[in-house]
């Protein structure tokens, strides 16, 4: 329907925007809260369960990064829906690099696990090397998946975030509910980290190979403390199915 409308008024200088377009931070709120935050997340990653985000440019240049700092013998790689980026970090680095996604069709492919990457895993727990992503717009919390993920590496681990104009609060909505301006990020990560981590690098990629895009990868490393999740917050039970 929006298309529609801005064809229509495209021809008087005018262009229907969300009413959240504008802003350099937004995050969407689902009505019927977590259960149908889930739902949608399964519903979109089957309907894209083909479809690869990660691209040759940007993890080459983790990988560079990764063995500039001696790291890369374990990682995990959440929201990875059909497991590309984690076959392909495996292969590169020769590690051990797994991957989670929330849908049960994680399970069709290798060392990928059915998870919420918001929660807490006892068993990965200063566990990993690394942490990749391109799908915290993804999340519905962001700040709690980041604590997550912080628990997850080693003491002198990193955690690559990847960002681009499309995760802006303009792309964002039911099925990618947290969207922020790549000039927003490292306010929200110093924000977000409270000790826990902190913003160490900005990887820049001119032109990703898959779709052109400009990318930023946001490099956190692990800061003096962990956190706990705040007192009052609900969990959200994960599983490996």
């Amino acid at each position: 329907m929006q298309n529609i409308l801005n064809s229509l008024v495209r021809p008087f200088g005018f262009r229907v925007v969300k009413a959240h377009q504008t802003k350099f931070v937004y995050q969407h709120s689902y009505a019927g809260g977590y259960t149908q935050y889930r739902e949608t997340q399964i519903k979109y990653n089957k309907r894209k369960l083909e479809q690869v985000w990660a691209d040759e440019a940007t993890l080459t240049a983790i990988v560079d990064d990764l063995r500039l700092h001696g790291l890369g013998n374990t990682g995990i790689c959440h929201g990875a829906r059909n497991g590309f980026e984690v076959t392909w970090l495996r292969e590169r680095l020769g590690g051990d690099v797994i991957g989670t996604d929330i849908s049960e069709t994680a399970t069709r492919f290798p060392h990928m696990h059915v998870w919420d990457f918001h929660e807490d895993n006892p068993d990965w727990e200063g566990r990993f090397d690394f942490v990749y992503t391109n799908s915290l717009d993804q999340a519905m919390n962001p700040a709690r998946a980041m604590e997550a993920w912080s628990r997850q590496i080693v003491p002198h681990g990193r955690i690559y975030v990847e960002h681009t104009m499309a995760h802006s609060a303009a792309g964002a909505g039911e099925m990618d509910p947290f969207g922020a301006h790549p000039m927003a990020m490292p306010y929200l990560f110093f924000v977000w980290g409270r000790g826990a981590y902190r913003l160490n690098a900005i990887l820049e990629i001119e032109s990703k190979k898959n779709n052109g895009l400009q990318a930023w990868v946001f490099v956190l490393a692990g800061g003096d403390a962990k956190l706990g999740r705040p007192s009052g917050e609900p969990s959200h039970s994960g599983s490996d199915e």
